[in-house]
């Protein structure tokens, strides 16, 4: 077997055969050269160190695999919209009311955050213009009007979320308002060719269901992604509006939670039925509310 080392010049490799100086002469030789060249010959490899070397690379290779699928086992945290929201009346609760009588007259009206319409015939498919449907650019920019609309067919149904509001407004009804200074009269729209603030009913209207959908608490629907497919389960029937022109139409009272998220769908259940409403925030309302009242 050859040994080789390097040439002063560096150029190219000689060879030791076996008729030459000894192994001592040759360690000689080599060490000579490194001090001439800078270039140290080679030393045996340690396998300790490759052992080690070895290990650590599994053990960082193990680690980044268990960071990158880490996200995938663990359940993701919660969004802030699904927080309970800390308590703004600290202290309400210890007055003695039967001492300081809590108006019981008193009612606050509140409109839907989310008025979401889904299709049973295309149960796949998002409808168009859940999601700001009267967003226009102006000159000073983007305008969104809190235009909704609320349609009610055998097929179609309307998903309604709203947030209740204040301190011990816990018992709560639906209002259904269609005053006859709102009625759509065909060929009235505006100057965009849109209808504003008004109700159209078709067929028959008498049996308008109302019921509470099974949505995690403090939970938002997403009217970008709600299909018939994808839409909540029924938790509860709520109420039966018989529906009509010129009206308004109240449901039996409920429980609801104060500063809670309720969740509620309504259809038609007559196969001849449309109930089509574009209502907005403005007092008095037309279309779909819901009305709180004390219940201390």
């Amino acid at each position: 077997m050859f040994s080789f080392w390097r040439s002063s010049k560096g150029e190219e490799y000689q060879s030791l055969h076996p008729g030459s100086p000894s192994s001592s002469e040759t360690l000689t030789l080599l060490d000579e050269h490194e001090g001439k060249t800078g270039i140290p010959p080679s030393r045996p490899h340690h396998p300790r160190l490759i052992a080690l070397a070895s290990v650590l690379t599994v053990l960082c290779t193990l680690f980044n695999l268990v960071n990158l699928l880490l996200p995938f086992i663990t359940p993701s945290p919660p969004t802030p919209a699904s927080l309970p929201r800390p308590n703004q009346f600290i202290g309400l609760e210890s007055i003695n009311y039967t001492s300081h009588a809590f108006p019981k007259d008193t009612k606050i009206t509140t409109f839907p955050w989310v008025l979401a319409r889904i299709d049973r015939t295309r149960p796949d498919t998002v409808v168009e213009g859940n999601v700001d449907p009267r967003r226009k650019f102006t000159y000073f920019g983007t305008v969104s009007p809190e235009d909704r609309q609320l349609v009610a067919t055998n097929e179609i149904s309307t998903v309604a979320q709203f947030r209740t509001r204040d301190w011990a407004m816990e018992w709560c009804r639906f209002k259904l308002s269609l005053p006859d200074s709102a009625r759509y009269i065909p060929g009235s729209e505006g100057p965009d060719g849109i209808r504003e603030r008004n109700w159209f009913l078709e067929g028959d209207t008498s049996d308008l269901e109302v019921w509470e959908l099974d949505v995690a608490p403090n939970t938002w629907l997403d009217p970008r992604k709600l299909t018939y497919r994808t839409r909540p389960k029924r938790k509860g029937h709520i109420f039966s509006f018989r529906v009509s022109a010129n009206r308004t139409v109240v449901s039996r009272e409920f429980p609801c939670k104060a500063d809670g998220i309720g969740s509620f769908e309504l259809f038609c259940a007559s196969p001849r039925c449309r109930i089509d409403v574009w209502q907005d925030k403005q007092v008095p309302p037309v279309g779909l509310s819901l009305e709180q009242r004390s219940s201390v």
